[in-house]
């Protein structure tokens, strides 16, 4: 699917769909959207990124293919061009480094056809789109840059991340093994018996599917449910 009219390169946008998503209406939504430029979509890489000054890359996720994808992409993006990833659902915060390497901006494939001409706006005064979610991300992101070389002082269990896997007593504890209790310590600071400490531990460690306390840790560091306290 191709669309396109004679226009200067500065009023023309290219549509890359990588996973070939759009439909053959959608050539004629897009221009509704940028009734400024000359809207061409292509699904096959025939179109030459040169003839476009803002182009757009559309894919359902960021997986490992489409995010080697778009990494070759920017490599091949002139200093004149802008570039920015559209995603077909909400974008993900894993895109967010790329703003580094050239990326001028992320959103969503509604935010596209919802404000596509004041994307490129944005784009055009101040270099950089994010849609809005994302901005709370990237603050996260560079907060987490600028501390990454000072010490750890605390793991905090995202809580919100397992409320409906483990119990309120089970979440407890797995906190205080973050912190380093052992079982006689846990029971003091729970006002339990040593024994139903030990019997939640258990529970604790079949759903998570670890042998032990150390291997329960490391299972939940690896799905990303703990905070590093700085």
């Amino acid at each position: 699917m191709q669309q396109s009219t004679s226009t200067a390169v500065g009023s023309r946008v290219l549509v890359l769909d990588h996973d070939q998503y759009l439909s053959q209406a959608s050539g004629q939504r897009m221009q509704q959207t940028f009734p400024e430029y000359a809207v061409t979509i292509d699904q096959n890489g025939s179109t030459s990124s040169t003839e476009a000054a803002y182009i757009f890359l559309l894919i359902e996720s960021a997986d490992t293919e489409a995010s080697r994808w778009v990494q070759e992409k920017l490599k091949e993006k002139s200093e004149h061009q802008h570039m920015l990833v559209v995603t077909v659902n909400r974008p993900k915060a894993s895109l967010i480094p790329y703003l580094a390497n050239g990326l001028s901006g992320i959103l969503s494939l509604h935010s596209f056809y919802s404000t596509g001409s004041s994307v490129l706006d944005t784009v055009r005064r101040f270099g950089v789109y994010l849609e809005q979610p994302l901005h709370n991300d990237l603050v996260r992101e560079l907060h987490e840059q600028k501390l990454k070389d000072r010490p750890i002082k605390r793991l905090i269990l995202r809580e919100e991340d397992v409320l409906y896997r483990l119990t309120k007593n089970e979440r407890a504890v797995l906190q205080h093994i973050l912190d380093g209790h052992n079982n006689r310590r846990i029971a003091e600071l729970m006002y339990l018996a040593p024994s139903t400490v030990s019997t939640v531990i258990s529970h604790l460690l079949k759903k998570l599917g670890a042998n032990d306390r150390t291997d329960a840790m490391v299972q939940i560091i690896k799905n990303g449910w703990v905070d590093a306290l700085r």
